[in-house]
């Protein structure tokens, strides 16, 4: 089965709010954002500004949560990085 691009990166940053232990109301917290901002992003049914993004990426990566995005395909996935 294959997803949309807008649900495919939902679930992704569902996966990496997840691995960071938080439920949406904290990771919205942590990026400034609406819990229902969140929640539509990870519904797939916001096409997400690159500031929203960003700080949604921010606000995991400060966590040891990375997100990335193939530039070639448009793919997304999560990881973790420890310094």
């Amino acid at each position: 089965m294959q997803f949309s691009p807008l649900i495919a990166r939902g679930r992704v940053i569902a996966a990496a709010r997840m691995l960071a232990g938080l439920d949406q109301h904290q990771l919205a917290e942590a990026a400034g954002l609406s819990p229902s901002t969140i929640s539509r992003i990870e519904l797939g049914r916001r096409n997400v500004r690159q500031d929203t993004l960003r700080a949604v990426s921010t606000a995991l990566e400060r966590l040891g949560i990375d997100l990335t995005q193939n530039n070639r395909t448009g793919h997304h996935a999560v990881g973790t990085s420890y310094a």
